[in-house]
């Protein structure tokens, strides 16, 4: 019986090996990309007549966020840039996520249309939808404070 186990466990791991070689060795780095990009943690909260998100992106500049709103999401994108230290150093723990992020939130209805204000204090990225009369739906770029 421990030899069926060990010829089964043998098989996995070979398996596993052949997959991992051959995604590190894709052609389409558009693929790789994508697996690249990290979801920072966020809250959604909702009031009678506001939307609230909030993001944690500490590390990153406002300048290195965007934000946009079309139909009924919003999206929140941008870059952490990394801060490792340049000479040789041997980590214990990597957990900070770098490189591009992106969150792409959904807005109930009764704020599709609103405008958005956003706030980037300490690490904290807060944008509002206050709930008014929809207009005219379409992609808007919004400045942070």
């Amino acid at each position: 019986m421990s030899n069926v186990i060990c010829t089964k466990s043998r098989a996995y791991e070979e398996e596993m090996r052949r997959l991992y070689s051959e995604f590190s060795q894709m052609k389409h780095r558009v693929m790789l990309d994508a697996l690249n990009v990290w979801h920072p943690a966020t809250d959604v909260c909702e009031t009678e007549d506001e939307y609230i998100i909030t993001c944690e992106i500490a590390g990153v500049r406002k300048e290195d966020v965007v934000i946009q709103m079309g139909d009924d999401v919003i999206t929140i994108a941008g870059v952490r840039k990394e801060k490792r230290p340049v000479h040789k150093a041997v980590f214990h723990n990597l957990e900070i996520n770098y490189g591009p992020f992106e969150r792409n939130i959904h807005i109930p209805r009764r704020f599709v249309g609103a405008k958005p204000r956003a706030r980037f204090k300490e690490g904290i990225l807060t944008v509002r939808l206050s709930f008014v009369s929809p207009e005219t739906i379409g992609i808007i770029e919004v400045g942070i404070e």
